[in-house]
């Protein structure tokens, strides 16, 4: 343990960055004695939701171990875990994971499966993931997830909400009507005939989002939307909302940042469900961040291999990693538009209100960094994979380091 002197740094105190030649933080686990700030920022660690962790099923592709690395380059001191590969269905799953997670000096929210293996055919017993172990810090799971799998039928979904409802947790969903998704994998639109590819349209969403919002409003259940990508969606929640339905949503980092556009190089790093909509929708989103329809910004932080991704775009999986390069991403952007106080409460207090997180004490948890350009390439993942749409992009943003729990890295 030792003193940690920070030279030039803009510390934030809640409300507006303050300069200080010299800040001293005290008693931490540190390998230096001083850090040049280089006048960059310190602001709270920032938390994480939609993140896959992979491990055990395909610990081949990531591992938590993989997870934590990249929460510590990325600056966030946790994240809500929720795996298609690995669903929490059960008590003896949610317990492994939990004593798993107990030996990381991160802080961690758990989504369970509402069905088991999210297949939309039996109840997962959500009591007892609820309650979980009362022994450990992880106490049962905070809400329940679709995994990203789509909806079953509206009868099975009624029959979860009204179980679930019990335990008094929030309901997960990415709303996607399988039938209309089908096989599609892009925005259906303009670029999708052009390229000739299977477009999913919008109300592959918007009528599995209805559907869900009268569901919950019949049962009386809160709800949460992961990945909102369209305009008509945020309309139905605020329509929602007006009529007493707790109902919150998120925005994913790389739909504020790209649109369908990008499809014109063919390039499969940009292969992401649900897939990037209109120049239109991606506006709609920012004003949803503006006007308070979307709670906050996820990072939906999803592993897949390089040899699952460097092949044709319509052979690809779908998925992006985004842990590593979000603060640096969208830092000046989220500013620029909706300033500090608002930037940092979409990418950290708000996301931590939804998993059930409380945020550690600036003191001793926070996360530096300044203006200075890169070029993103492999080498700045974690683990053996790289699949984010920002490869060989320059951005303006770089992290100095991060400090969680005392301990700097």
């Amino acid at each position: 343990m030792g003193n940690l002197v920070i030279k030039n740094i803009n510390l934030w105190n809640g409300s507006e960055f303050t300069f200080f030649k010299e800040h001293t933080v005290k008693d931490i686990s540190t390998s230096v004695l001083e850090l040049d700030g280089e006048n960059g920022y310190l602001i709270p660690p920032l938390f994480a939701l939609g993140v896959d962790f992979q491990e055990p099923l395909r610990d081949d592709v990531y591992t938590i171990k993989d997870c934590c690395n990249a929460l510590s380059k990325g600056g966030f001191f946790g994240a809500l875990l929720e795996s298609g590969a690995n669903p929490i269905d059960d008590y003896q799953k949610l317990s492994s994971l939990e004593n798993r997670l107990e030996k990381e000096n991160f802080t961690f929210s758990l989504l369970g499966a509402y069905s088991e293996g999210f297949k939309n055919e039996r109840l997962t017993e959500m009591l007892e993931l609820a309650q979980g172990n009362p022994s450990l810090s992880i106490k049962g799971v905070v809400g329940f997830g679709d995994g990203g799998e789509g909806l079953g039928s509206t009868r099975f979904l009624r029959l979860a909400m009204e179980y679930g409802k019990m335990t008094g947790k929030r309901f997960f969903f990415q709303p996607q009507d399988e039938s209309l998704r089908k096989s599609g994998i892009v925005h259906e639109g303009a670029y999708s005939d052009m390229l000739g590819m299977k477009g999913i349209p919008k109300i592959a969403e918007t009528i599995s989002a209805f559907t869900i919002l009268e569901l919950a409003r019949f049962i009386d259940v809160p709800i949460h939307f992961k990945q909102v990508s369209c305009r008509e969606t945020l309309e139905l929640i605020k329509t929602a909302r007006e009529k007493g339905l707790d109902a919150t949503c998120d925005v994913n980092l790389y739909h504020l940042l790209f649109d369908h556009s990008v499809l014109e190089n063919l390039d499969s790093s940009f292969h992401v469900i649900p897939p990037f909509r209109s120049e239109k929708d991606k506006i709609a989103l920012w004003e949803g961040l503006k006007d308070g329809t979307i709670n906050a910004i996820s990072m939906n932080h999803t592993p897949v291999l390089k040899q699952d991704k460097d092949v044709n775009f319509e052979d690809s999986l779908p998925g992006a990693i985004s842990l590593e390069v979000a603060l640096p991403a969208i830092w000046n952007k989220l500013t620029e538009e909706l300033g500090y106080q608002k930037a940092i409460d979409l990418l950290c207090y708000q996301p931590a209100k939804i998993a059930s997180v409380e945020v550690p004490s600036i003191e001793k948890n926070f996360v530096i960094f300044k203006k200075a350009s890169y070029t993103v390439n492999s080498s700045h993942m974690v683990g053996h994979v790289s699949n984010t749409p920002l490869l060989g992009h320059v951005l303006d943003t770089s992290i100095i380091a991060t400090c969680i729990n005392g301990c700097l890295k």
